[in-house]
């Protein structure tokens, strides 16, 4: 495993990674994230992308969020994606901007974007700073070469939909280092924090074993992830993708155990998009059965299509009635024998059917075959016989 140092050096930082010397080249900003609009030459994001939102900086707290949101509101629904170079900063705020970006279908990059005006060689100078503060929207150049996504930027960078990351630029991971509100009594201990962002990331559509891999390298190391791992923790969408099961255990309160899975696949018209499906099972409430949860993101030709959902195992099949979703989900919930999950596991898989009806247009259905690999889990928890006495 290869391990590197951040070193930050008054208002920039430099990267300690082998990457040569010829043109020029980004730098990982470690002042405060600052969001804008960016606009430049045709296709520089993309094929048909020239303008994007530069994510310059550190997640530096709740102030985060806000003008991220302040910034999505001015956009008036345009849909762009975000490109990020940032060193880091509080997990919590980046998570919470993970989820933004899910709930908005949104595409994430890693890239600095340097704007026109800007006399230094790099966008974490202080005077292109005071541009990038100034502007909404600007002008601008975006470099890959040397750009960083880095610990808690990788949770942001999961949270899209769609993912990309430049062959130069970095994405480094390593463990958390604990904070003043983390370290108080009663916080969640190290171990229910690295379950949560295990669940993250599968509920992201990625590998789950990235935290394993990430909590191997304790700050201020960093490990930065080859081509073959970001294949690997799936943190490109290229792709379909299906996790193994996951346990998971509430962390507070009732004592409440889940297993979890998700599932990328192609999706939207002529299966050009990916989208990610996420299943839960845990005990119902009260009585002996087996809640089942369906979470899925809706391809573009499938928003607003009146949808059908039903799950099988062996000869069990159900119909998963809609709950009411908040903005950007799309789920649906049933009640099962309570012995779903031996019934799952002795069938071999769990088959999920997806029936769209749309108006005044033809039919279609999607079967998505689910592997049982890591449920075998369940049979350890009350799962294994929900409600039994």
């Amino acid at each position: 495993m290869r391990t590197v140092r951040l070193v930050l050096a008054g208002t920039a930082a430099t990267l300690a990674l082998a990457l040569g010397s010829h043109g020029p080249r980004a730098q990982p900003n470690p002042e405060p994230m600052i969001f804008f609009v960016a606009k430049g030459e045709p296709n520089v994001c993309g094929p048909g992308c020239s303008e994007w939102i530069a994510a310059e900086g550190m997640f530096d707290g709740p102030q985060v969020e806000r003008r991220f949101r302040d910034l999505l509101d001015k956009l008036k629904g345009r849909n762009l994606p975000i490109v990020f170079n940032s060193l880091g900063g509080i997990i919590g705020e980046a998570l919470v901007l993970g989820r933004i970006l899910r709930e908005r279908r949104m595409t994430a990059s890693v890239g600095e974007s340097y704007p026109e005006g800007c006399q230094a060689r790099i966008a974490a100078d202080e005077s292109c700073r005071r541009i990038m503060e100034g502007n909404r929207e600007l002008k601008a150049q975006l470099r890959t070469r040397g750009a960083v996504c880095s610990s808690a930027c990788v949770y942001a960078l999961l949270g899209a939909s769609t993912r990309h990351v430049p062959a130069d630029a970095r994405v480094g991971i390593h463990a958390a280092t604990p904070t003043a509100i983390s370290s108080q009594p009663g916080w969640l201990t190290v171990e229910q924090m690295h379950s949560n962002r295990k669940r993250y990331i599968l509920e992201m559509g990625a590998n789950p074993d990235l935290q394993d891999a990430a909590i191997k390298t304790p700050p201020p190391g960093v490990h930065v992830l080859s081509r073959d791992e970001l294949v690997r923790y799936r943190v490109e969408t290229i792709a379909p993708y299906e996790s193994d099961w996951m346990q998971y255990q509430e962390p507070r309160g009732p004592m409440r155990s889940y297993m979890l899975k998700a599932v990328t696949a192609a999706s939207g018209a002529g299966g050009t998009e990916f989208r990610t499906a996420n299943l839960r099972m845990t005990c119902a409430e009260g009585r002996p059965a087996t809640s089942i949860e369906y979470q899925r993101e809706a391809g573009s030709n499938e928003i607003d299509v009146s949808t059908v959902i039903r799950i099988s195992a062996g000869s069990e099949v159900r119909t998963l009635q809609r709950t009411t979703p908040t903005r950007g989900d799309d789920r649906y919930q049933t009640l099962a024998d309570r012995q779903f999950v031996q019934k799952a596991l002795a069938g071999g898989g769990i088959v999920v059917t997806e029936t769209f009806s749309p108006r005044n247009a033809r039919a279609w259905s999607r079967e998505i075959r689910l592997s049982t690999t890591g449920l075998e889990q369940a049979l350890r928890t009350p799962l294994k016989n929900c409600g039994a006495s």
